[in-house]
């Protein structure tokens, strides 16, 4: 008999890999190999079962993924830590599923999150909050240091360069190049970093 757990990582590969809508109740039940009522011993309905795959795998996972920038290492050293641990989660999403890369799994994951399970929006507001929270603090420390020029507002830098790593994620999802991802995020961070050492000359070079 399987456990709960074993039948939520057997869903989880099929909300991955196919629409909300496509993962019919037949789908679940040829999946796990549960009968109807083996199936409803253990969750009420199919949206209970994504809300319980998508906190298991993605608020969970998220939740517990800590960072926190070393005072020893530099700018560059602390922003290429944090970018490893985003591609570490999609490793590990990678992993699960049995496939080299899963970026667009992902994402579309998560957007169906947003759209079938209430509070899933909040819940990834928080958790974008959070990663702008961890940028921030990689800024305010190269400030500190004077790294960076002190006119420099961490906010604002953190909030562009989310805004940069999605478009490039995405970028990679769409031309299906994602396993250059990571090495052009580097990249824009050491030009960033140019930048903010000196806003003045950054801009007047632009």
């Amino acid at each position: 008999m399987q456990t709960k757990d074993q039948i939520i990582q057997k869903a989880f590969a099929l909300f991955m890999t196919l629409e909300y809508r496509e993962v019919t109740m037949s789908r679940i039940l040829k999946a796990t190999g549960l009968s109807k009522g083996g199936f409803y011993h253990y969750f009420e309905s199919k949206e209970a079962l994504f809300e319980e795959v998508v906190e298991q795998f993605f608020f969970s996972a998220a939740s517990d993924a800590t960072f926190q920038p070393d005072p020893s290492s530099t700018f560059t050293e602390n922003m290429d830590v944090f970018l490893e641990q985003k591609e570490t989660a999609f490793q590990l999403f990678a992993q699960h599923l049995g496939v080299e890369h899963s970026e667009i799994n992902f994402f579309m994951f998560i957007m169906h999150a947003i759209q079938h399970l209430p509070g899933a929006r909040q819940k990834t507001e928080l958790f974008m909050q959070r990663e702008k929270r961890q940028l921030e603090s990689i800024i305010e420390l190269a400030v500190q240091k004077g790294e960076v020029s002190e006119s420099v507002q961490p906010g604002h830098v953190a909030q562009m360069l989310m805004r940069l790593f999605d478009g490039t994620e995405m970028h990679g999802v769409l031309l299906k190049e994602s396993f250059q991802t990571v090495s052009r995020e580097r990249q824009m961070v050491r030009e960033i970093f140019q930048w903010i050492k000196n806003p003045e000359k950054g801009a007047a070079e632009i």
